[in-house]
C-alpha cells in the first residue's frame, strides 16, 4: 500500500489547523519553503513531535557543500524525506549522500507542471518527458538516492529502470489541474505502483478535508483500486 502524504502549502494558521485535524492519521506531512519562510522550524517539529513523518519538499540545487550542510540539518530536524534536483548533477548528489544517515533523499526529475514546451524552450535531445525522467532517475541511482519524484505516468518505467522509491505529486480527485500538466488520478497512480502520493488543494480545499483524507487512504489500500471511489 503507497503512502499519503499532504501537503500542507497553505499559510502557517491554515496548516496548523489542518495538521491538528489529521495528525491521527497515518500520513506523511511535506512542508515547503512557504511555510518555513513563514514560521520557522515550527511546523516541521510539531510534525515531529506529534510522531508523523516529515517530508521537507526544499528541492536543493547549489554547490555540493552548501547542499551537504542543508542535508546535515535536515537530518538534525529529524526529516524522513528531502527533495533535491537531480538536475545539480552527480557531484552535488554524492555529497547529499554522503552527509546522510537516515533521511531519504528524493531526487526531483521533471516537475508535474512541466511538459514538451520545456524540453523545447531547453533545447533538450529528448521528444518525451517521460525520457528526461528515466535518464534523471538513472543517475539519482548511480549518486545513491532513495527515490526520484515523477508523475504517474512514468512510474512503471523508473521502477523497471532503477527500483527507487517513487513520489508522485500531481495527483488530483477533480477536473481541476491548476499549474499542473501530467497529472493522474489516485486509482491509476496506486495502480501503477507509486510508493508516495502528494495531494494537497483536492485535499485543503475540500469541505471536509478529514473524510476526504480517510477516503483516499480507503483507496489508497485498495488493490488495483478502481476509478469513480470519489
Amino acid at each position: 500500500m503507497p503512502k499519503l502524504c499532504v501537503a500542507l502549502d497553505v499559510d502557517l494558521e491554515a496548516a496548523r489547523r489542518l495538521l491538528g485535524e489529521l495528525s491521527d492519521l497515518p500520513l506523511v506531512f511535506k512542508v515547503g519553503p512557504g511555510a518555513l519562510l513563514e514560521g520557522g522550524l515550527s511546523l516541521p517539529r510539531t510534525i515531529k513531535e506529534l510522531g508523523r513523518e516529515l517530508f521537507l519538499d526544499l528541492k536543493l540545487h547549489d554547490i555540493p557543500n552548501t547542499v551537504s550542510l542543508a542535508v546535515q540539518r535536515a537530518e538534525e530536524l529529524g526529516a524522513d524525506y528531502l527533495t533535491l534536483h537531480t538536475i545539480g548533477g552527480e557531484e552535488m548528489l554524492r555529497a547529499a549522500v554522503s552527509v546522510r544517515r537516515r533521511t531519504k533523499l528524493i531526487g526531483v526529475t521533471l516537475l508535474t507542471s512541466h511538459g514538451g514546451d520545456l524540453l523545447r524552450l531547453l533545447r533538450m535531445n529528448f521528444q518525451d518527458p517521460a525520457e528526461v525522467v528515466v535518464h534523471l532517475a538513472r543517475l539519482a541511482r548511480r549518486a545513491g538516492l532513495d527515490g526520484v519524484v515523477c508523475s504517474a505516468a512514468e512510474v512503471r518505467r523508473v521502477k523497471e529502470e532503477t527500483s527507487l522509491i517513487t513520489v508522485v505529486p500531481g495527483v488530483r480527485i477533480s477536473e481541476r489541474r491548476d499549474d499542473q500538466v501530467r497529472v493522474s488520478t489516485p486509482q491509476f497512480a496506486v495502480r501503477e505502483g507509486a510508493d508516495l502520493i502528494v495531494m494537497g488543494r483536492d485535499v485543503y480545499r475540500s469541505d471536509n478535508p478529514r473524510r476526504t483524507v480517510e477516503r483516499l487512504l480507503e483507496v489508497l489500500g485498495e488493490e488495483g483500486a478502481s476509478e469513480g471511489a470519489f
